[in-house]
């Protein structure tokens, strides 16, 4: 989707009308007003001539939190639209009927919406079928939160971030004592719970291999230990030294940040968020042939990624993209306030733009929570699901 193209149609300037402010309603440029950082992307030379640093500055976040936000949803739909494609690869579908490019979530819903269907009619006449999902762990990347919320005149200390963190939990790099928990990748030495096959010394295996004890040894899936006096991994719950590298699992809101630049911040920071994906077992009760056997390793290799982006990161741009909106309709009072100028037709311009693209960012991370949702609903109407994810998009609570 071509972020230029969107502005170069009919620019109605909805809201924020003023004697400067003109609806073009022939789609010309307005004279001497354009937001040729919205084609470029570059803001970091962003001006508006006779207007107030505070106000442009303002304004400047916004503007840069929707393009980087539109920007953002356009790659996460674009995944979505291939990691679909891969699933319905494995079901045995055409490339032609995997492919669309993304158009607000309507690319992803529609790939991801029939290859659910295809998923889930081979399911159905596939036999007994056990599928456990788990969900998805999402992370805010505190450093770089931290680092915008300085450009919007808001400091926050270390000190601050238990607190700040909303939901959730710190988590990091501990180079001392882990006082709560430590979670080491796949394959790393585990003395602790393994969420899959342990070789080494397990406590207690079900009757698939998986250890639901404690494993020494090393641990196919992550490993979690409680209290570590080295954590070659991540450390939650408390360290003895400052945590490097924080993350946040839930809402970052420190009480010091305002509403415009808290906002500005989650969107111009979404890129470098994170999610983990889910745990995603599928066992057959019985025999099964190479098209099931096909479709069961597709499942467990894409469905984990498909729910990181719809369930994980695509559920929570939503809210961003609505909170942007908001926001730039707001804008609109300062914007009157202007002394007019060239600098106050820019602003409108570009508000305009930006509430576009936060309204466009919105729409496309709806379709893929949907388009998500409508993967991990077949998956779990297929077979005898556990923990497995909602048709809203979200793991239940049994999941994990």
């Amino acid at each position: 989707m071509s972020l230029k193209k969107k502005l170069s149609g009919p620019l109605l300037v909805v809201g924020l009308a003023s004697p400067l402010m003109l609806v073009n309603c022939n789609g010309l440029p307005i004279p001497g007003g354009s937001c040729d950082e919205l084609d470029t992307g570059n803001f970091a030379a962003f001006k508006l001539e006779g207007v107030a640093p505070d106000v442009t500055a303002n304004i400047k976040g916004f503007v840069e939190a929707s393009f980087n936000l539109n920007k953002l949803t356009v790659d996460l739909e674009t995944d979505l639209i291939a990691i679909c494609g891969e699933l319905g690869t494995a079901a045995g579908m055409g490339a032609e009927e995997v492919k669309a490019e993304p158009k607000e979530g309507e690319g992803a819903t529609k790939v991801c919406e029939a290859v659910a269907a295809k998923v889930k009619g081979m399911l159905s006449g596939a036999g007994e079928i056990n599928i456990e999902i788990g969900e998805p762990s999402c992370y805010v990347p505190i450093d770089a939160m931290v680092e915008c919320y300085k450009g919007c005149g808001a400091a926050v200390s270390p000190g601050e971030f238990e607190a700040s963190c909303e939901g959730g939990e710190i988590s990091g790099t501990c180079e001392a004592e882990c006082k709560g928990s430590c979670t080491v990748e796949a394959g790393a030495e585990c003395a602790g719970e393994c969420g899959g096959t342990c070789e080494g010394k397990c406590d207690g295996k079900d009757s698939t291999g998986k250890c639901e004890g404690k494993c020494e040894g090393k641990c196919s899936a992550s490993c979690k230990m409680e209290a570590a006096a080295e954590c070659k991994g991540t450390c939650s719950g408390g360290c003895s030294a400052e945590i490097k590298a924080p993350k946040c699992s839930g809402e970052f809101k420190p009480p010091s940040v305002d509403v415009s630049c808290q906002m500005n911040c989650t969107a111009a920071t979404a890129a470098q968020a994170t999610c983990d994906p889910p745990s995603v077992k599928v066992t057959l009760g019985g025999e099964a042939g190479a098209d099931i056997q096909g479709l069961v390793k597709g499942i467990e290799a894409a469905v984990p990624k498909i729910i990181a982006i719809g369930t994980g990161r695509a559920k929570s741009l939503v809210a961003v993209g609505e909170g942007l909106v908001k926001q730039g309709m707001g804008l609109k009072d300062s914007i009157a306030k202007l002394t007019p100028g060239m600098g106050a037709v820019k602003a409108g311009v570009c508000i305009a733009g930006a509430l576009g693209l936060a309204k466009s960012a919105g729409a496309s991370m709806s379709g893929s929570v949907s388009a998500s949702a409508s993967i991990s609903g077949s998956v779990s109407a297929g077979g005898s699901a556990e923990g497995g994810a909602s048709a809203e998009g979200g793991a239940s609570a049994e999941g994990g």
